[in-house]
């Protein structure tokens, strides 16, 4: 029997590139080398191509250019300029809850892609497929991240709450919007304008400026760790396949701007897609720490992660002495793939690592890189994922 592909060699290969920022050609190499690597495990294979913002740097300036016009423009226009801070505060608010935002649409664009290796079809055409099947999609972004002064680790443990408050001064920016538009013209107001102007301008600065000095993160952790991952718990189960199940693997790009690849995917299968009878395990941020079945994510809102699939990797960590460090997480610091999914009532899930401190490490820095990945948290991840979806499959709860 051919050995199997160690995750590491999918690493290394990635970090190979500079970065894979979304929409780059670094990117498109990145989805080249995938498709090939898919192919080789005899995988059936799929290109998906989207438009995509390039950065999420851009759509912050799109919001800060609204609301600072608007808030500079309402005592000459009051209405459009009032009307201009709603729209910017509301998408802003619906940006970093981490949901689909007008903000999205605006450019510069790019073109991105995700890369989907199916298990060549159990069921010829024309023949009873028997029992309503099971199926499964492993993922994992395979894109990088603008490298950000905010995730500095000094600074993120309070990243949550800086975002916070940033939200809140959005919608004191409507809240004095609209005061002005009604005709007030105290000294009070006009200070309350200048000084959110001032704040919105100044996050800009910090929100760029190490993306400025550095570009895109290479991006070993994240996310090369999770996407080795994701492929080596696929060619698993491709070669002891698990009866009446279905397996795919969905690599998505652009993730680091708003997992616009995950969302583009499940817009594609939204017809098809059997709640009842779906499971999605993301891998994100498996280069180092101790891994972890996140159970609640959100910004804004929180999002429970409570599924069948949840419970198997529970019961899994806890019957398992091998996997005696695994243990239940959470993260609101940004969102992964999976969200679109648990929003939708899918059973879904994330593995990633976290550091003692409750930290991925080296997230969004310049230190993501090869020599800072320990390859025994991804070769644990594959055999948790394995191990998970095994329990599961065998419980008579979800057969």
């Amino acid at each position: 029997m051919e050995s199997p592909l160690d995750p590491m060699t999918i690493v290394k290969e990635l970090t190979a590139l500079p970065h894979r920022g979304a929409g780059t050609e670094q990117e498109r190499r990145a989805a080249d080398l995938l498709v090939e690597r898919l192919a080789q495990l005899g995988a059936d294979v799929e290109r998906q191509p989207f438009s995509t913002p390039k950065t999420f740097i851009w759509l912050v300036w799109w919001l800060i250019a609204g609301l600072v016009a608007g808030l500079m423009a309402i005592t000459v226009a009051p209405w459009p300029a009032f009307a201009l801070v709603v729209l910017s505060a509301g998408s802003g608010l619906l940006y970093f809850d981490w949901r689909w935002s007008p903000v999205s649409l605006m450019p510069p664009r790019a073109h991105s892609e995700n890369v989907i290796g199916r298990a060549p079809a159990a069921v010829e055409p024309g023949q009873d497929p028997g029992p309503r099947r099971k199926k499964l999609i492993l993922m994992a972004h395979y894109d990088t991240a603008p490298v950000s002064l905010l995730y500095l680790p000094s600074q993120v443990a309070g990243l949550r709450r800086g975002l916070l408050i940033t939200l809140g001064l959005m919608v004191l920016a409507m809240v004095v919007a609209l005061a002005t538009a009604l005709g007030g013209a105290s000294p009070l107001l006009g200070w309350l304008r200048w000084l959110l102007v001032i704040y919105f301008v100044a996050q800009g600065v910090v929100v760029s400026f190490d993306y400025l000095r550095y570009g895109f993160t290479n991006g070993a952790a994240d996310n090369a760790s999770g996407t080795a991952a994701a492929i080596g718990t696929f060619e698993r189960l491709l070669k002891r396949p698990i009866p009446g199940w279905d397996v795919e693997v969905v690599l998505t790009g652009a993730e680091e701007v708003i997992m616009v690849g995950a969302r583009v995917y499940k817009q594609a299968i939204e017809k098809t897609l059997d709640r009842e009878n779906t499971h999605l395990l993301n891998f994100d941020n498996l280069g180092a720490g101790q891994i972890k079945i996140v159970m609640r994510t959100g910004s804004l809102t929180s999002v429970v992660y409570d599924n069948f699939l949840v419970r198997a990797a529970l019961d899994t960590a806890t019957q398992e002495p091998r996997f005696q460090g695994v243990e239940p997480g959470e993260w609101h610091t940004g969102d992964f793939d999976s969200l679109w999914f648990a929003r939708d009532s899918v059973s879904s899930l994330t593995l990633a690592a976290l550091d003692a401190q409750g930290r991925i490490p080296h997230l969004h820095r310049p230190s993501d890189t090869l020599e800072n990945v320990d390859p025994e948290v991804v070769g644990q991840a594959v055999d948790f994922a394995e191990a998970t979806v095994r329990r599961l499959a065998a419980s008579p709860v979800d057969r």
